[in-house]
């Protein structure tokens, strides 16, 4: 079901308070406002967990002010809802679930801590779900060409959402599902296990996926069944699930070592060529 980015806006024009129907861009999934950067969930939420110690729900705008801007919870509960901080206890009211109130201590520790419980939140999010399609046939884009797949994904206007899908992107960096360095966006080592095995335990996953790290990303894309998938930072396989096709690959490995070999030897050789041919001219002129 299509959702309107913005709510609806009341505007005094000529004195006089009046209804104005502020144009809408739609999309296929619930997005967030695109009138707040990241950094303004984690303080809505730190608000929200606050003010709300008792469990019981609190309006939107009472977490407002205190360095919050107006309207950035209103605008943001649906978004916040959708992907597990938020939960509704009543009409117009909200409170944060268990886990959002985990990550906010976690948080207060550090950022490290704090990772492993929004990957488990947003794992299975479609925008996550999107990230390891895209990374499993492209290892590695740029970030605009990254927001212009969500953009198509969520089925909404590129140019009037690109803040709000790049709230989106923030999200799966700070998580860790996609990492950004200077080459570009590639899939990050928090959701390898993840994808292969559904787990959206953060600590467990965190801690997994760093010895998977160690050994070499591996994953099975769910996008293509039949297909492993291995992603580090330096290289991207992509082999059939077949026995007999590894050991092609293994057998083609092994030229490619000696290859590698014979190009370093030879250019370990070059420099103390050159070097002695030098040395032979300086000395010829010496009696």
């Amino acid at each position: 079901m299509e959702q309107p980015s913005e709510p609806e806006e009341q505007e005094g024009v000529s004195g006089e308070r009046t209804r104005k129907r502020k144009e809408r861009t739609y999309s296929a999934h619930v997005l967030p406002s695109n009138r707040n950067p990241f950094q303004v969930h984690f303080d809505v939420l730190r608000r929200f967990v606050a003010m709300a110690r008792s469990g019981e729900g609190v309006q939107a705008a009472q977490v407002e002010g205190n360095g919050v801007p107006v309207q950035a919870a209103s605008m943001n509960v649906r978004f916040m809802r959708t992907i597990g901080l938020l939960t509704a206890t009543e009409r117009g009211r909200y409170a944060p679930t268990p886990e959002a109130i985990r990550f906010v201590n976690a948080r207060t520790v550090s950022d490290a801590k704090a990772r492993p419980i929004l990957v488990g939140l947003i794992g299975q999010s479609w925008f996550a779900d999107q990230a390891r399609s895209i990374f499993a046939t492209q290892p590695l884009m740029s970030e605009e060409l990254f927001i212009g797949e969500l953009a198509m994904a969520a089925q909404t206007d590129r140019a009037k959402e690109d803040p709000a899908l790049r709230v989106l992107l923030e999200y799966l960096v700070y998580a860790g599902i996609v990492t950004r360095d200077e080459r570009g966006l590639s899939l990050g080592g928090e959701t390898v296990v993840q994808a292969a095995t559904g787990s959206t335990h953060g600590e467990e996953q965190l801690a997994s996926s760093t010895m998977t790290r160690t050994a070499g990303l591996e994953r099975v894309a769910p996008e293509t069944p039949g297909w492993h998938i291995i992603q580090t930072e330096d290289f991207y396989v992509k082999v059939k699930s077949d026995l007999a096709v590894v050991q092609d690959l293994i057998d083609y490995l092994g030229p490619l070592r000696n290859k590698i070999e014979r190009v370093r030897k030879a250019q370990t050789a070059q420099p103390q060529q050159v070097q002695s041919s030098a040395e032979t001219q300086g000395g010829a002129g010496v009696p």
